[in-house]
């Protein structure tokens, strides 16, 4: 959680500090940074919560604690929303890039701009179920409990597993599959220009060079993301539709082992942009630098 919290605040500020890094690529990374913030917010938190005090515990009773049990889950999920359709988007760039260099690009950093609140929007609607059923309930010990139910409207179980599905096809698997494709054929139009290399110019070399690192950092982005996606994914299908809802003995801790892989995405992210890249190493370094600077004109005032 803390890794997270200051990994990706960091992002965004290396970002938003230096306008040479005001690109689409890095506008959409910055995006997934302020995702992943949620997850570090959230969902970690409540994890803690229930750790201590036992599953879908809630600690708040009336109206906070039910706007925050609905809250909490609906900030959690969208996070995973926008950061897939952000990596769609910035797959949709490198493509656009990479294949058509001499045409203008299609998803410039203002486009961007317009681009990103609507990743937010679809994300906000697919989750907005959460707000019908989140609820707070009260049980045998007298205690609150944050609960999921479809009822009265829909059947329970059978609008669940529908609804799991419909995440899991769109938002999930179609996505990862677009990805994918995109990248193969980028990696095939690289492997073309290599061919071309000698006969090409100076310049045209340099960019076939910075296009394939570009791609090689972001397909290593989207790869994490799949390893720390899969395993809850695969979990819930299981639940929902081979353990008959009912976790069998012992794979509980399966269950949270994945949901600790999962929420691991958010803390690694961060850490792979400033391994992989120089110019994010260098934003740490300068954030750094400001930063004890500030404190040593401080400690002279003083």
């Amino acid at each position: 959680m803390l890794v997270s919290l200051f990994g990706n605040l960091t992002v965004i500020a290396i970002v938003k500090k230096n306008k040479r890094m005001w690109t689409t690529t890095n506008f959409l990374i910055a995006n997934m940074a302020a995702s992943d913030l949620l997850i570090s917010t959230f969902a970690v938190p409540r994890e803690l919560a229930e750790t201590f005090t036992g599953p879908h515990r809630w600690l708040l009773d009336g109206v906070p604690g039910l706007a925050l049990c609905k809250l909490v889950y609906f900030f959690q999920d969208i996070s995973t929303a926008v950061s897939i359709q952000s990596l769609v988007v910035m797959a949709i760039d490198r493509y656009r890039g990479v294949v058509f260099p001499f045409r203008p690009p299609i998803i410039t950093p203002k486009v961007c701009r317009v681009i990103v609140p609507i990743i937010w929007i679809v994300a906000m609607t697919i989750h907005g179920t959460y707000f019908y059923t989140a609820r707070l309930v009260m049980q045998d010990d007298k205690k609150s409990y944050c609960k999921f139910s479809w009822a009265p409207k829909f059947d329970k179980r059978r609008t669940q597993e529908s609804y799991f599905i419909f995440i899991s096809v769109f938002l999930i698997f179609v996505p990862l599959c677009v990805i994918f494709t995109l990248y193969a054929l980028i990696l095939i139009e690289l492997n073309k220009q290599k061919v071309t290399e000698n006969g090409a110019s100076a310049i045209r070399r340099q960019r076939q060079k910075e296009d394939t690192a570009i791609v090689k950092k972001i397909l290593i982005i989207v790869f994490l993301f799949l390893f720390c996606i899969t395993p809850i994914t695969v979990s819930s299908l299981l639940y929902y539709f081979e353990w008959d809802w009912h976790l069998p003995c012992g794979m509980d801790k399966l269950f949270s082992a994945a949901k600790f892989i999962f929420y691991s995405n958010a803390s690694l992210t961060p850490c792979i942009y400033v391994i992989l890249s120089e110019r994010y190493r260098q934003g740490l370094k300068d954030l750094a630098n400001c930063f004890f600077s500030k404190q040593e004109n401080t400690n002279d005032i003083n």
